[in-house]
């Protein structure tokens, strides 16, 4: 396993890696296609393939253990071979090898090594991020709406006699309004009149409540019929100052609202020491700046371009904890984008 570990981070840069008496693995690029039985586009992978001539080694697995492992060169060379001579040995045994993230490995009934490859492609910075999405041609929209409606009869079979007479204009309205009735009791609809009402029912109880006039002691309440008349009584250009100022509280009301949610999602750099969204990184700066303005058509307006260690990132908000980092992701994978949560460090 450690073995698969780093051809896998080779991998990462590099479209080939030899393993000393065994193979190698490269690495091909397959663009990005459309799939017209499913009408899918499907993002660009890298995927891997196996070749068992390849087994002079390049010293890049040797390399690779000498960092990881503080060993020198030829202690390096070493435990790759007693590695590989291990994992030679599991295979001719179990006839089978997976190897996790990279496909699997078989021996065949001649003895060959064959290798079949993960469908979902070796982990690829540069197209992290890219997934598939469901597109309907323009042709299958429009047969979509020139599609015209069809009217069902029922059919009853307890009758005694076969009815061969034509469906009536009324019998036929009368099954469609029927069927209409079913269908309206599955939804809850709100008349926009109704929302009118409530809103000038609103704008008059805190009118009210304003210019409320109070009662000394001693002093006669004037019934509902004088106050009516004296409010009728008023210049007409006081009635509408007065209704102009209690409209006017509803939008104010509003537009704070609007204000204190938008602050929510306002952009902030990440700081050294916070963890943040990683939303797409690993491209060009005009690249980034074309995803950056695809992701705030989508909402996200606290998106910002960070350059992390000379690499050009879209980065999404600055959290304490990776807690609170993945909730708001959660929250962007139901709006269908995808992301990776990174520590930032000094």
């Amino acid at each position: 396993m450690e073995l698969r570990r780093h051809i896998e981070i080779l991998l990462l840069r590099n479209d080939c890696v030899i393993v000393p008496n065994l193979g190698g693995f490269m690495a091909h690029h397959r663009t990005a296609r459309y799939d017209e039985a499913d009408g899918m586009f499907i993002p660009p992978i890298r995927t891997l393939g196996f070749n068992p001539k390849l087994t002079m080694t390049d010293s890049l697995l040797a390399q690779s253990y000498a960092d990881a492992y503080d060993l020198s060169f030829p202690e390096a060379v070493k435990r790759v071979e007693h590695e590989v001579q291990l994992l030679k040995e599991r295979l001719e045994t179990a006839g089978v090898l997976e190897l996790p993230d990279l496909g699997t490995l078989r021996v065949s009934s001649s003895g060959r090594y064959e290798f079949e490859p993960c469908t979902a492609g070796i982990l690829s910075p540069g197209l992290y991020g890219l997934g598939a999405f469901e597109i309907t041609p323009l042709a299958l929209q429009k047969t979509a709406r020139n599609t015209a409606p069809t009217v069902v009869m029922p059919i009853h079979p307890a009758s005694s006699s076969i009815n061969t007479a034509k469906p009536t204009l009324a019998t036929i309205m009368s099954h469609i309004d029927n069927t209409s009735v079913k269908e309206e009791e599955k939804t809850i609809s709100i008349k926009v009149s109704l929302l009118k009402n409530l809103a000038v029912t609103a704008v008059a109880a805190v009118a009210l409540l304003l210019f409320a006039r109070p009662v000394a002691p001693g002093e006669a309440v004037e019934d509902a019929g004088a106050s009516q008349a004296s409010m009728l009584a008023m210049p007409e250009q006081a009635q509408q100052e007065q209704a102009a100022v209690g409209v006017g509280i509803v939008p104010a009301l509003c537009d704070l609202a609007q204000k204190m949610e938008a602050a929510k999602h306002r952009a902030v750099t990440p700081e050294a020491g916070c963890h943040t969204i990683v939303l797409g990184c690993n491209m060009p700066l005009k690249n980034a700046q074309i995803l950056l303005s695809q992701i705030q058509q989508k909402g996200v307006n606290g998106a910002v371009l960070f350059n992390y260690r000379s690499d050009n990132m879209v980065v999404y908000g600055s959290y304490k904890t990776s807690a609170e980092a993945y909730e708001q992701l959660q929250a962007f994978q139901e709006q269908g984008l995808t992301g990776w949560i990174m520590e930032v460090k000094n």
